[in-house]
């Protein structure tokens, strides 16, 4: 089976064998520029021998074993869970070196933010919770003098949404912002105004309780 690369342009199914001298290339169906790199396995030409096999050197007496084949020679100590393996039953992550079950579970636990795929942005929650008071009023700004009345029911609502935004301000500096690098603008944003609308709410309530009390 000859091995193929989709074209990410028209989907067109590319023989290996158009990147064997570059990596650059094109489609033969769209004419787009392809740029592909090669594993060395995509080289491989069936039939022509397998991939090459790691020794298997089988452990002298006294030497460690590996925890997952006893019949391989230890050569590595998973950074992880610390058991003795072999190069067959460890990988390079990273600066580490880790067992092929560790691995898998750092990927099925999403424990390590390499394998990470998706990110809750906190950063844009809090930020929408400070402004949604705002962009309500904004489309009962165009209902007229009877929408401007209604303003006065999404700014009361910044009650709640403001110590909302507080929390999720401070959640969100805590935490890892977008898979593609951004500023932290949008938390510092946040941060302010809901400091800003406590501030107030906080100032009417003294206010409040002084008219309250002072009568």
């Amino acid at each position: 089976m000859t091995t193929m690369i989709r074209c990410t342009a028209c989907g067109y199914h590319i023989p290996v064998a158009v990147f064997a001298s570059s990596r650059d290339g094109a489609c033969p169906l769209c004419r787009r520029p392809v740029k592909a790199v090669l594993l060395p396995a995509m080289r491989h030409v069936p039939g022509g021998g397998g991939p090459p096999a790691l020794p298997e050197e089988p452990p002298a007496p006294g030497e460690a074993v590996c925890f997952y084949s006893p019949n391989r020679r230890a050569t590595r100590t998973c950074s992880h869970c610390g058991v003795f393996v072999s190069e067959a039953w460890s990988a390079q992550w990273g600066s580490e070196h880790v067992c092929l079950k560790c691995l898998d579970e750092l990927r099925g636990r999403r424990k390590d933010v390499r394998f990470e795929v998706r990110r809750v942005l906190w950063d844009n929650i809090a930020l929408g919770t400070a402004l949604l008071p705002f962009l309500l009023c904004v489309p009962l700004m165009l209902l007229g003098p009877f929408g401007v009345m209604l303003m006065v029911l999404p700014l009361m609502g910044s009650v709640v949404t403001a110590p909302l935004a507080l929390g999720f301000s401070i959640y969100a500096w805590k935490k890892p912002r977008s898979m593609v690098p951004r500023g932290p603008w949008r938390t510092i944003s946040a941060l302010v105004l809901s400091l800003l609308q406590c501030a107030a709410w906080g100032f009417f309530l003294v206010a409040g309780m002084t008219q309250t009390f002072l009568r």
